[in-house]
C-alpha cells in the first residue's frame, strides 16, 4: 500500500481522539498491527480496511490517497460518550470512553473477575446495551447492588444464569426475578491499556 494510508490513518486516529489500543479494539485487532499499519511496515486486508473508513466515516479511497477528502461522499461518523461503572457502583462512572454511535452501547461496566473467561477478561470493560435478551446473550444482572456477568439460557420455566468461565457455578432462576434484575445485553469488549 502506499504512504497516503499510513499518514490519513495516523492522521484521522488523532483528529478522533483515539489511541491505537482504541481503534484496535473497535475493528478487532491489536494496538501493534495499528501501529505496522501507520508505519507502513503492514497492509490491512479489504475487509479490514472498509472497517477502518468506517469507523471515521470516509471512504477507501479517501484512505488509499486516491481521491482528496472534498471528494468523499462518505460523512464523518459521529462519536459518542458513555459512562464506565464499576460493578458494585453502578451510581457515579468512574470514567468515560467515546465510541462511534453505530458501536450501540449505552455504557460499560468494568469486569471484576475471570468468571465471563474467555469472551471477557478481569478488567475488560463490557460494553452494554439496554434493553431485552435473547437465548444465549451475555447479559448484565445486577442482584442486591452488584452487578454479574451471566449467559441466559430458558429451560421449562426457568431461566439460567451461566457464567461462561466452567469453574462458576450457573444460577437458576425463575423468569420474573431475572426481568426485575436485567440491566443490559454486553454488545462488546473495550480492552484497557495493560
Amino acid at each position: 500500500m502506499n504512504s497516503a494510508f499510513s499518514s490519513r490513518l495516523k492522521e484521522l486516529r488523532t483528529q478522533h481522539g483515539m489511541s491505537q489500543k482504541n481503534l484496535a479494539n473497535l475493528i478487532g485487532l491489536s494496538d501493534k498491527t495499528i501501529s505496522a499499519y501507520e508505519s507502513g511496515r503492514n497492509d490491512p486486508d479489504l475487509e479490514t480496511l472498509k472497517k477502518i473508513a468506517k469507523i471515521f466515516g470516509v471512504s477507501v479511497d479517501y484512505m488509499l490517497g486516491a481521491s482528496p477528502e472534498s471528494d468523499s461522499t462518505a460523512t464523518e461518523y459521529p462519536l459518542e460518550t458513555i459512562p464506565i461503572f464499576l460493578v458494585d457502583s453502578l451510581e457515579k462512572p468512574v470514567e468515560y470512553l467515546k465510541l462511534p454511535v453505530w458501536a450501540g452501547c449505552n455504557y460499560g461496566i468494568v469486569v471484576p473477575d475471570d468468571s465471563a473467561e474467555p469472551t471477557l477478561s478481569k478488567d475488560d470493560i463490557a460494553l452494554v446495551r439496554k434493553g431485552p435478551a435473547l437465548e444465549g446473550d451475555l447479559i448484565v444482572w445486577l442482584e442486591e447492588g452488584r452487578a454479574g456477568l451471566y449467559r441466559i439460557y430458558f429451560q421449562d420455566d426457568l431461566v439460567i444464569l451461566k457464567p461462561d468461565n466452567a469453574k462458576y457455578k450457573p444460577l437458576i432462576m425463575n423468569p420474573e426475578t431475572i426481568a426485575r434484575s436485567l440491566i443490559g445485553v454486553v454488545v462488546g469488549r473495550w480492552q484497557k491499556f495493560k
